[in-house]
């Protein structure tokens, strides 16, 4: 062996590692030349030994990230709490621009955002969201709150965080479904056993309907007859009513899914009273309407949780002396329901409803007879009258 083949074989000197700057330096001199740190148990490298405050501004701005295992050069976008609900927000109204949500559910939604902003906390970055997080916030609610309206603020918090992950905002998705799932069925239905029907007796329905004045009147029969909400009535316009046939067929407001019913000559009677003294306007976007008040507005808007209908109702209510929390007018269109289900036949008691019919038969299915429609509107009618009190209505 040659004295230049020894030499070759021999290990170079190693160079001599720098000492830290300062004590508490964040970085060690790994052997490669480069000052270094393990996160993680990963080796991470930050600069050159002869550039000590470089690497360290470096480590700086990758350390956040290297302590949450995130790629430090990742872009950053969407990744808060506050981010998403922004968006959430903004696609959301997009949607109510396009008519394909309410000015309601986008006011709910809405809402929902700013709550789970102010829970979480706006800068809480998404990807430390953890199952129990969603536990501790479901612990949150008020116990006042029934199992309906926590099933009715889980679900809309479903919809936002399903939305961070359908547009892949963290590398993984959010895991929410078992903090925020719904409360089952049967605590649904035990709860709602244990509290007051959410329907009138016939003769709290007389009782109603004598203290009442126009248009209150045609209100309470269209609830009855119809089983018109609210809004329904709110929205309802001359043009929909075809006097001469008996009939009332619109799409429903909140579905788009078509729905009629055959009118009481009763409720025809009310509808002709109330119209013809519906205070004048000259709004264009008034004057369609059946109904509006004497303030010259519709009786409910899309969006408000407090209609003019509404509060009139409540004040009807007292007026009858009938003592039932939390049911309205809307209770109506329930009593509609369970009486009407007595004709035994739900698909024409869907069409009056204007429910929707997902079974496959319902796919198919074009229209319904209107004597069947007639027959589940006068069984119902039946009912009404027979629970008219002696001496009639005034």
């Amino acid at each position: 062996m040659t004295k230049a083949s020894v030499a070759s074989t021999r290990p170079k000197a190693k160079a001599n590692k720098p000492a830290k700057p300062r004590k508490d330096f964040p970085l060690f001199p790994h052997a490669s030349g480069q000052w270094a740190k393990k996160v993680l148990g990963q080796m991470h490298y930050f600069g050159v030994w002869a550039d000590p405050v470089a690497a360290e501004k470096e480590w700086e701005r990758q350390k956040l990230a290297l302590l949450e295992g995130r790629d430090p050069d990742e872009a950053i976008y969407g990744e808060t709490v506050g981010w998403l609900c922004n968006a959430f927000v903004e696609s959301k109204a997009l949607q109510k621009e396009r008519s394909e949500l309410s000015e309601r559910s986008f006011k709910d939604y809405r809402r929902v955002a700013k709550e789970i902003a102010t829970h979480f906390g706006k800068g809480r970055r998404l990807d430390s969201i953890r199952p129990s997080d969603f536990e501790r916030y479901r612990n949150s609610f008020p116990d006042t709150w029934g199992p309906t309206t926590i099933n009715s603020q889980l679900r809309l918090v479903r919809v936002l965080f399903k939305y961070a992950n359908d547009i892949e905002v963290t590398k993984r998705p959010i895991r929410y479904s078992i903090g925020l799932k719904a409360v089952p069925k049967s605590t649904v239905r035990k709860h709602q056993a244990t509290q007051d029907a959410k329907e009138y007796t016939a003769d709290e329905v007389w009782r109603l309907y004598h203290e009442s004045p126009q248009p209150m009147r045609a209100f309470i029969l269209l609830g009855l007859n119809a089983a018109y909400g609210t809004m329904d009535i709110a929205r309802l316009r001359i043009d929909d009513i075809d006097f001469k046939n008996h009939w009332l067929g619109v799409m429903r407001g909140k579905t788009g899914i078509a729905r009629g019913c055959w009118l009481w000559p009763e409720t025809l009677t009310a509808l002709r009273e109330a119209i013809d003294a519906k205070p004048y306007t000259t709004r264009p976007s008034l004057e369609p309407l059946a109904f509006i008040t004497t303030h010259r507005r519709p009786w409910a808007e899309d969006g408000s949780t407090s209609h003019p209908l509404t509060m009139a109702f409540n004040k009807l209510k007292k007026a009858a002396e009938i003592d039932k929390p939390g049911v309205g007018h809307y209770a109506l269109r329930h009593t509609f329901a369970t009486v009407a289900s007595g004709a035994r036949d739900q698909q024409a008691v869907d069409y009056v409803m204007g429910h929707i019919d997902n079974t496959m038969a319902g796919n198919y299915r074009e229209g319904i007879d209107p004597k069947r429609v007639k027959a589940v509107c006068q069984f119902v009618r039946r009912w009404f009258l027979a629970g008219k009190p002696k001496g009639g209505a005034k």
